[in-house]
């Protein structure tokens, strides 16, 4: 995920982190389950003028392969600089 965001972003500032184990005991979580839930911090000079729903319609168009790989929920903090 990083390498698409970093691609298609050019993030001033990209964390990406996995909190996946902060959802165990949720529904669609097993103890099988591996990277299903992420938080997102990224600084972008592609967001600047669009709105926080435009913001979030553009991540999640290039992850959407990573959604259909297992990926289940992305939490985002998404801003230009």
């Amino acid at each position: 995920m990083e390498t698409i965001l970093n691609e298609k972003f050019s993030p001033k500032v990209l964390q990406l982190t996995d909190v996946t184990l902060e959802h165990a005991g949720h529904p669609g979580v097993t103890k099988d389950s591996k990277e299903t839930h992420f938080r997102l911090y990224m600084v972008s000079q592609k967001f600047y003028g669009k709105s926080t729903v435009e913001n979030h319609r553009a991540v999640y168009q290039e992850l959407g392969e990573e959604f259909k790989k297992g990926l289940h929920a992305l939490e985002m903090d998404l801003s230009a600089p």
